[in-house]
């Protein structure tokens, strides 16, 4: 079939669902809903026979559903409408009250009752009401909400897209089916009609794909948008893991909005803190929020049964601009407006355990080590580092280097290390922490320090660990993109789940690339196949991954089952004489000498060093604002949007040789402020053309400033302007270097023309 999707954004289920139906051999193009002109237009190019609506925040052009089938999914089982669904699941909304305004008086009062145990999608026919069409299916999962880590963006990613997936697969084989039976022949040639009066069978709203059997999850019901502000948290009289499942219930967008650190700040986080060693809280000077530590930049506060709740993340509210401000580490973030100091962050350092262990504990915890011996005796040291959204900060990439550090001491003539596997976390890496650089005080020099550790974590996968005779491999159980992708290539061998998307470009936000890619994608794809994933800036499935070299090995499942695979595959590669170092590493192929690593680090680091502060950068730095503050693009790129691409025979500016050349950017900045300055010349004459009296000059940003487009952010329905008395952020950081490195002035205020 031709099918459109139409997305509010290309996200991660989006991503998914595109591989796995393009690999079932249907034709799909992608644009983005920005208006209901750009949804028609879309249909009369392409002329779909289906439209599916993945990701969408807004509502569907009536001109586009009343001319094709136009199938909505929504992450609620049949009878859900809304769209806050996860975010009322997480919170605890069990079914069991109509009343939306009567369910949050429920959930704020003391007793904390299980929740739902089973959730699920529906694929439904887009109608003038919301969530209200006929349902062509619907499929459902367990769900435990108090699970450790599961939060809205994590289940989200997880069961919702496997269940979106499955579902989807039958409507679509149901709309055929339905078509099929009014199949019409026009001479010899048969034409299926898949008109938008095909209407589904009753039982495809009450019974599951897989199962057969009604959802079990109680009774469903229209509920509205789940506002910020109707998730305060109140660490005096809710309990832990209530604060955690109004924490976890908004993240990613839009976090809680709560004024426990005195001024109001979006928090993200939410991990319960069972607080064995039994700390003593310590009151925050100008709140009533008591807090039991910090680790890692996160803040633990102090909850009125004995507990806590780790808060990782904070923002600040949207003001009367359009931008919404960066997501940045919390204890930095509270030190950046004056609402905690340094000393206080160091003096309520809860240190992690001095061996990397795991902890017993429900704890924080980013980075873990795992030593398991098989039974042939080798030692496999299994490093996990759950790190945010899988930005890898310079700090960060720091505590990663200690963990690897750890793990070559541990390393004896006794008792040496066979393999050591990066298992990543809920995402295996994303690559250099965009939200802090964005937050920096200088922007270019925190990506300069950023690109450059993470160059020295990959540098310990390519030489620390292989002369130490230890066989690097990586697992990736979660989505890996740009960086991410390139931390895992220079292992000697690479695991993927089955269900994961890997996007390994850098051109999308403007950057060349490191992390020794150079090396590792040529020496594992070839020349032509590296240049290709890298110039496509598309996703790919692991499967197709696997034909080009970039994974060696791919695994079904999920969770526990994922990495008993992986382990038991892991033992079966170090049995004697098996493998010594990845295939692709052979001389023959590749040159891995400390003299090739320090060439390529040098050839891409000056690469980088364009991309950070030659004329070139401008692309770098205004897209990776647009990603962090949430910015709505002006259009889908033609690589996704068939119908368009097909028409004007264009290409992506991120596809051409001119989005590298330097020169471009000169001449183009040359020309703006050539066309800035006539605007100015002609505004001064107009009074004496005009013989009128002078009229007030405009201001004019500073030179080589272009002023922005005021543009809308992709999650406006959550983000008002909020007016209040905040502490104001400095604008460049306090008097040392030292606490410019702590810091990072992580609540930069926006530049003229970045926001």
């Amino acid at each position: 079939m031709k099918i459109l999707f139409l997305v509010t954004a290309h996200n991660s289920l989006s991503q998914r669902l595109y591989l796995e139906l393009s690999a079932s051999g249907h034709n799909i193009s992608i644009e983005y809903a920005l208006s209901d002109e750009c949804m028609l237009d879309a249909v009369v190019l392409f002329e779909p026979d289906l439209v599916i609506c993945p990701f969408l925040t807004t509502r569907v052009s009536k001109e586009v559903y009343e001319r094709v089938l136009t199938l909505i999914v929504h992450p609620g089982p049949p009878g859900d409408a809304g769209p806050s669904a996860i975010d009322w699941l997480l919170m605890g909304d069990d079914g069991s009250i109509q009343d939306a305004g009567a369910t949050l008086e429920h959930l704020n009062d003391d007793r904390i009752r299980p929740g739902r145990t089973h959730w699920g999608v529906t694929i439904l026919e887009a109608i003038e009401h919301f969530d209200a069409g006929p349902v062509w299916a619907f499929e459902q999962f367990p769900v435990n909400i108090d699970e450790k880590g599961l939060t809205k963006s994590e289940l989200y990613r997880g069961p919702v897209t496997r269940a979106v997936i499955t579902a989807t697969r039958a409507a679509i084989a149901r709309v055929q089916q339905v078509a099929e039976g009014r199949k019409v022949f026009v001479g010899s040639a048969a034409l299926t009609p898949y008109s938008p009066d095909l209407r589904p069978e009753p039982k495809y709203s009450k019974l599951s794909v897989t199962d057969g059997i009604p959802f079990q999850g109680g009774q469903t019901h229209h509920r509205p948008l789940l506002k910020a502000s109707q998730r305060e948290l109140n660490p005096t009289r809710h309990t832990a893991q209530q604060m955690s499942r109004r924490i976890r219930c908004a993240d990613s967008q839009p976090g809680v909005l709560s004024k426990v650190f005195g001024p109001s700040l979006y928090l993200y986080g939410g991990i319960v803190e069972d607080n064995l060693p039994g700390r003593q809280p310590v009151a925050l000077p100008g709140t009533s929020t008591m807090v039991l530590g910090t680790r890692d930049d996160a803040v633990c506060i102090a909850t009125c049964d004995g507990r806590g709740v780790w808060i990782t993340h904070v923002r600040r509210p949207k003001d009367t601009s359009s931008s919404l401000w960066p997501k940045v580490p919390a204890a930095m973030g509270l030190v950046d407006l004056n609402i905690m100091a340094v000393a206080q962050i160091k003096s309520l350092h809860w240190p992690s355990t001095c061996d990397w262990s795991p902890s017993s504990w429900s704890t924080f915890q980013e980075i873990w080590i795992d030593f398991d011996v098989d039974v042939n005796h080798n030692k496999t040291a299994y490093l996990y580092f759950d790190f945010y959204n899988g930005a890898m900060s310079t700090d960060q990439c720091s505590r990663l280097i200690d963990a690897m550090d750890y793990i070559l001491s541990e390393s004896t003539r006794e008792s040496p290390v066979s393999a050591v596997t990066f298992m990543g976390g809920s995402y295996f890496s994303n690559g250099i922490a965009l939200n802090v650089i964005e937050a920096a005080a200088d922007p270019a020099q925190e990506s300069w320090l950023n690109i450059n550790r993470i160059n020295d974590v990959v540098h310990y996968i390519l030489h620390e660990f292989p002369s130490h005779g230890i066989l690097t491999i990586a697992a990736m159980r979660g989505n890996a993109a740009a960086g991410g992708v390139a931390l895992a290539a220079p292992c000697d061998i690479v695991i993927a789940g089955s269900e994961i998307v890997l996007n390994p470009a850098y051109r999308a936000i403007g950057l060349y690339g490191s992390e020794y890619h150079s090396l590792s994608y040529n020496g594992r794809c070839g020349k032509a196949n590296a240049t290709k994933i890298l110039r496509d800036m598309t996703a790919l499935s692991p499967l197709q991954a696997q034909r080009i070299g970039l994974v060696d090995y791919i695994f079904p499942g999920t969770g526990a089952k994922l990495q008993d695979y992986i382990r038991t595959h892991i033992s079966m590669l170090l049995k004697p004489r098996r493998l010594e170092r990845g295939f692709w590493k052979a001389p023959a192929n590749v040159d891995l000498s400390p003299a090739s690593l320090a060439r390529a680090r040098a050839m891409e680091l000056s690469e980088m060093g364009k991309d950070f502060w030659s004329p070139r950068s401008s692309r770098y730095h205004n897209r990776r604002s647009d990603f962090v503050r949430k910015v709505k693009p002006l259009q889908a790129p033609l690589r996704f949007s068939k119908h368009r691409r097909n028409i004007t025979r264009t290409v992506d500016v991120e596809e051409t040789d001119d989005f590298d050349n330097i020169e471009c950017y000169r001449k183009s900045a040359e020309e703006a402020l050539i066309a800035r300055l006539r605007i100015e010349i002609q505004e001064e004459m107009k009074p004496i053309h005009n013989d009128a009296s002078p009229t007030p000059r405009p201001q004019t940003p500073a030179l080589g400033v272009i002023p922005a487009l005021k543009r809308e952010h992709m999650f406006s329905c959550y983000y008002k302007p909020m007016i209040e008395d905040l502490a104001t952020p400095p604008e460049t950081p306090l008097e040392t270097p030292q606490h410019m490195a702590m810091t990072g002035s992580f609540f930069r205020p926006c530049d003229a023309g970045k926001c």
